[in-house]
């Protein structure tokens, strides 16, 4: 079995794969060109530790029949922590890293590599990397998430390369050499926007921070305390997008009256997600994207308590400041520039795009999905969100026909399952496609693994 990235949902898709098969013969093979980011990906790539995660401990399991193996593993760490708290990210990927270490290389073989195509072989495929061939009975693309969009103003402007232009939001380094005394300007207020933000004003007390978005809203906090648990009845039958947002309005308010907090309504849908978004359809779910998405988003990924206290206190100080309308354009002044935004001009020493993962793979740059593209190997979901795949996760040809042993997990099966992002949602992707693998390897006989 062959597993193209080895970020976050590589990672789960190889450990299930291996848990789900005692087949001595069995052989995954995970391909990362990115030795530092090997089974962390972006979300836990990070070596901050005052980045959190977004969902308490208890939440965070990478099995989805063990809820506490997570929560374990981190008492084992001996932190004090709780099941309740929300945990540092890296603490995440030192997890993930543990449970590749139980495996050994006897089973798992990491090779650092890029990998430049995938051809159908001789009733597998064979995984060109530089000058070698893996040949595999499965392949799985695990990409990930794709490096923001070049940042454009509002009037279309492209910005350029310039030192003051920070493109990647997640390159630590560049953001620790932005002057001590420096006006940044972030543009983006998701998690990844709030995670740049107060690393930068953490770190130099001098440091200003300007956000932007178009519509200048900041993700909702948690509570410190676990909301009480709520399970919203969706009704049989077609569904709309407006007759759901009415019907969540409806159940926020009934909570209300009841004393329970619109949080335990959006967390309560949470397991209903992909089963709501598999009966709507293209044109619903077209219009959820339109009217819909931002507030989902702003309400459903949400800060953890102290980051979200932390984001206040530099508020009232004045050293952060929150913006809607988004950027409308940029002058270069060479070592700085003067960012126009809709209510006011600073000159600024550095302007960071935090706008978010790309996900539109007609606009990749990545060269193997490139190649699959242009070959027709591989289509892009019709909404733009991703790979266009089945729910199992098997991916669809520019005939709109399933591929025979390709695969797709996380965030690229967006636009069929929706949520695809999180943890629970991918670790429940990897363990069911885990389980309809070795199924199908279990009625033939095993291909031989080899460079």
């Amino acid at each position: 079995m062959a597993i193209v990235g080895g970020g976050a949902s590589g990672t789960l898709s190889a450990l299930h794969l291996l848990r789900a098969s005692s087949d001595p013969n069995l052989r995954v093979v995970l391909f990362e060109a990115d030795s530092r980011r090997r089974h962390l990906g972006v979300a836990y790539g990070t070596t901050d530790e005052r980045h959190l995660l977004n969902l308490r401990a208890q939440m965070m399991s990478a099995f989805p029949d063990e809820p506490d193996h997570f929560v374990d593993w981190a008492r084992r760490a001996g932190r004090g922590w709780k099941p309740t708290d929300f945990l540092p990210r890296m603490a995440y990927g030192n997890y993930l890293r543990d449970l590749v270490a139980e495996f050994g290389e006897h089973r798992l073989h990491v090779v650092d590599a890029r990998v430049e195509d995938v051809v159908a072989h001789d009733g597998g495929f064979e995984i060109a990397t530089d000058g070698t061939n893996t040949q595999a009975r499965s392949v799985v693309l695990a990409y990930g998430v794709g490096a923001p969009h070049r940042l454009t103003t509002t009037t279309a402007q492209s910005l350029p390369d310039a030192a003051w232009h920070l493109q990647n939001p997640w390159d630590l380094g560049a953001l620790a050499r932005v002057p001590d005394d420096a006006t940044i300007v972030i543009v983006g207020s998701g998690l990844t926007a709030v995670d740049v933000a107060l690393t930068l004003l953490d770190d130099a007390p001098q440091r200003r921070v300007a956000m932007v978005s178009r519509r200048g809203d900041l993700p909702r906090a948690h509570l410190e305390d676990v909301p009480a648990e709520w399970v919203t009845p969706i009704p049989p039958g077609p569904l709309t997008v407006d007759g759901l947002a009415e019907l969540v309005h409806d159940q926020i308010a009934l909570a209300r009256r009841r004393g329970v907090g619109w949080r335990a309504v959006l967390d309560g849908l949470r397991p209903q997600s992909q089963p709501i978004w598999r009966r709507l359809d293209r044109n619903q779910r077209r219009r959820f994207l339109a009217e819909y998405e931002h507030d989902w988003h702003v309400h459903r990924n949400r800060m953890a308590p102290q980051i979200a206290a932390r984001v206040r206190a530099y508020t009232e100080t004045g050293r952060f400041t929150l913006h809607s309308g988004g950027l409308r354009s940029v002058e270069d002044l060479g070592s700085r520039c003067r960012a126009n935004l809709s209510n006011t001009t600073l000159e600024s020493d550095a302007i960071v795009n935090c706008t978010g993962p790309s996900s539109d793979i007609t606009r990749t740059t990545d060269p193997l999905l490139r190649t699959l593209l242009d070959r027709g190997v591989i289509a892009p979901d019709p909404l733009g969100l991703g790979v266009a795949c089945t729910e199992r996760g098997e991916l669809l040809d520019s005939h709109g026909d399933a591929v025979p042993g390709m695969y797709s997990v996380g965030p690229p099966t967006r636009g069929t399952v929706w949520e695809a992002i999180s943890v629970p949602e991918i670790r429940g992707q990897a363990a069911r496609l885990a389980e309809h693998l070795t199924t199908t390897l279990g009625a033939s006989a095993p291909v031989p693994m080899g460079r």
